[in-house]
């Protein structure tokens, strides 16, 4: 069933915005008595469409569901070239990430100007609707920033992780063994060329724990995936 975040339900009707609309009717070709999902304020609602000329939805029902981690998950990710940070937006609100910052750091071939920051931004944010509702959250992953590393020191968790390939000692599995429900988790990911060793003592200074992601190297984006993936498993088996 399809799922829409709206901004307002009034008097048992939904309203949408236009982008939705033309979704709706014109994508999705819905009509009268098809029945969807809209969440309003963390809260899912069963409505019903009631009319197509305009759009109007009613709600049916409130529905008893939380398909959200049990801890709050930031990824701060390290910006890899092409088109990859995409489909990491995509997997991450999907693997059920609050919050997603992007980290512009020494070895980061792409670069974003100060004056393209917003454009991405908003194009990161359709991204994270889109996959969010596609996978059922309750909340929209949020995407508002664009750092660089040095800034690093500023975000802190309750449990930080620095993903580095060289750290033979630490593995994910066994820090996570330690994170509690409710807790917040922040987890620093490089980009194709991975983190200088200072960028790590720098990480390590500002209170990040150096994690191996197992004996293989893996790819920036794959990366990710283990790491949200392993915190899914971990968590949702507690």
């Amino acid at each position: 069933m399809q799922r829409y975040f709206v901004d307002k339900i009034e008097n048992g009707l939904v309203e949408f915005d236009k982008n939705q609309i033309k979704h709706i009717l014109n994508v999705m070709r819905m009509r009268v008595n098809e029945k969807i999902t809209c969440v309003f304020n963390h809260e899912v609602y069963l409505c019903e469409i009631i009319n197509c000329s305009p759009l109007q939805v009613k709600v049916i029902e409130k529905i008893d569901e939380n398909n959200e981690l049990c801890v709050d998950v930031t990824l701060l990710y390290c910006l890899p070239k092409g088109d990859k940070i995409d489909l990491v937006i995509q997997k991450a609100c999907e693997l059920g990430v609050k919050e997603i910052i992007i980290v512009q750091s020494e070895r980061c071939i792409a670069k974003i100007k100060n004056e393209d920051k917003e454009k991405k931004l908003n194009r990161f944010r359709n991204i994270a609707k889109e996959a969010c509702e596609q996978s059922k959250r309750l909340i929209v992953t949020k995407i508002e920033q664009i750092i660089n590393y040095n800034d690093i020191c500023n975000k802190k968790f309750d449990q930080m992780f620095i993903a580095y390939e060289n750290e033979k000692d630490e593995t994910f599995y066994k820090k996570l063994l330690n994170v509690r429900k409710g807790q917040s988790i922040g987890i620093l990911i490089g980009s194709e060329g991975g983190f200088s060793s200072k960028e790590v003592d720098y990480a390590k200074e500002n209170g990040y724990n150096s994690i191996s992601l197992g004996n293989r190297i893996l790819r920036s984006e794959t990366a990710v995936f283990y790491a949200l993936s392993a915190i899914s498993l971990v968590m949702e088996g507690k």
